[in-house]
């Protein structure tokens, strides 16, 4: 460190700026004021918003400033982390593991699964009659399967079961691509056959006939949340309000009536920028919101400490930690992520970010600094525009996700692939 700096008044210190490579000690002689501007320097019991997280050579959490962070001059063995988010309630540091060029767009769900749980092991001859959807003609359409087995083992039963979906789906004229994605296997721990599609396409993949669908086991879901008006909504939170200013000025709503104060309820639109700024039928909102973007934080934002719907299900650390590890066998003879989304995250260390993470990351002034301390780290920074999963599913066919043109809370089909990205608790 260099010797203490003298300045002669506060005008001739900020003018020389601060110190971007060594840190330094300075004196304003008006006022004998001491100024400590410190580069890199650690702290590891004090991080706030936004500073650089990182691991030591011994694996020790350490946090850099985010206003005096220098990646160019971290010591060598020092691994980066990401951006510290807060802290948990048990203490541990909640981070945005960023240590990444880039982040990839997955599927939520990896395999549709089926149980068949009547099967016959008598050793005569019984028939069965399933229903799936196999996309032939249309998703819309369940094809009917009847086929004859006889069994005294469920893994006989099984074979019969995936010999005639594939001559059913070879009658459809289905490609050896689709084929080889369906079949029948047998779930000892459970005495049960189970159906099902390695891959997840489409929305309606949930309907069945003569099965039950399983695919998402005992996994929790809601498909409803609170905004800060106090009033339920599905889907028309927002998360991002740049982002929205820009959307809805132009794509939201006409108005046709009278908009009381606090009364934009369940799943409405936003009123354009132009109805705000002139409308007689917002006059009461004009006046009391002022700027569009207040109307749209008073009337849209989303209150996660109201703990009802999506933000009473379990946090993402829960969900990643029961069902990210979840694997399925495949037809070709290896396995595959149950819940790809949940999988990744969990093969990171840390848990796909949830919802009440998702409102705190994704509000611009957070957005801007977490996106600030990434551009320093040399590493992948968030968009406003980008689709990216949540943890928590919504309902048989979608989970919830950050909607990267409505800039909402918004559900997306299972079988889509957003982005996704891990927050870790060290």
């Amino acid at each position: 460190m260099k010797q203490i700096e003298q300045y002669n008044d506060a005008a001739s210190y900020n003018s020389a700026g601060k110190p971007a490579t060594e840190s330094r000690v300075a004196n304003i002689k008006e006022g004998n004021i001491s100024k400590f501007d410190g580069v890199n320097v650690p702290t590891t019991d004090t991080p706030v918003f936004g500073d650089a997280v990182y691991l030591d050579e011994s694996g020790n959490k350490v946090a850099i400033r985010k206003e005096v962070y220098n990646r160019s001059l971290m010591p060598a063995g020092w691994t980066y982390k990401g951006v510290f988010l807060g802290y948990h309630k048990d203490g541990r540091w909640a981070t945005f593991l960023g240590n990444y060029s880039s982040l990839p767009s997955l599927k939520y769900l990896g395999v549709c699964q089926y149980a068949w749980t009547d099967a016959v092991l008598d050793g005569e001859e019984h028939s069965k009659t399933i229903g799936l959807r196999f996309g032939i003609p249309d998703w819309d359409t369940t094809t009917s399967i009847t086929f004859t087995y006889t069994a005294t083992t469920l893994a006989e039963a099984a074979a019969a079961c995936t010999v005639a979906i594939e001559a059913k789906l070879t009658e459809l004229g289905a490609t050896a691509a689709t084929i080889a994605q369906w079949w029948a296997y047998v779930d000892e721990d459970n005495s049960r056959v189970i159906v099902q599609r390695d891959d997840c396409t489409d929305y309606r993949f949930y309907n069945c006939s003569g099965l039950t669908h399983i695919s998402w086991g005992d996994m929790p879901a809601s498909d409803n949340y609170r905004k800060v008006n106090g009033k339920s909504t599905n889907y028309s939170g927002i998360m991002n309000f740049k982002g929205a200013v820009s959307y809805w000025s132009t794509s939201g709503r006409t108005l046709s009536a009278n908009v009381a104060l606090h009364s934009e309820a369940g799943n409405t639109d936003p009123m354009k920028l132009s109805e705000f700024q002139s409308s007689p039928y917002a006059a009461d909102i004009r006046a009391y919101y002022k700027t569009y973007e207040a109307y749209l934080r008073g009337e849209f934002g989303i209150q996660p400490l109201m703990k009802v719907g999506v933000f009473a299900l379990p946090d993402g650390e829960a969900l990643t930690a029961k069902y990210g590890p979840m694997m399925a066998p495949t037809k070709s003879g290896g396995t595959k992520a149950k819940y790809t989304a949940l999988n990744w995250a969990y093969l990171q260390g840390g848990h796909l970010w949830d919802v009440t993470e998702g409102v705190l990351m994704m509000e611009d002034s957070n957005l801007a600094v977490i996106n600030a301390t990434q551009k320093k780290a040399g590493k992948v920074t968030l968009s406003n525009s980008s689709y990216r999963w949540f943890a928590q599913r919504c309902n048989v066919s979608n989970a919830w996700n950050f909607n990267g043109n409505r800039r909402t809370l918004n559900s997306y089909y299972v079988g889509g692939a957003p982005q996704v990205g891990a927050v870790s608790l060290l």
